[in-house]
């Protein structure tokens, strides 16, 4: 059985981990959302009528490795 200072090192010890994995995930959070942002973008540039964005992305393909 656990001690009474035992329980309150796993509560501790819990609560950090917790705080740990949220500033995690709100990282990642953010990190989804900015390539979320970067793929508007390029739908945008993508679809836009402009026909000179097309030239340059023809040029960039025939470029070698």
């Amino acid at each position: 059985m656990y001690s009474s200072e035992e329980f309150a090192s796993l509560e501790i010890m819990c609560r950090e981990r917790a705080t740990l994995a949220k500033k995690k995930m709100e990282f990642w959070f953010s990190e989804a959302e900015y390539w979320r942002a970067e793929a508007e973008e390029w739908k945008q540039l993508r679809q836009s009528a402009d026909p000179s964005i097309e030239r340059i992305a023809n040029c960039s393909s025939d470029q070698p490795n």
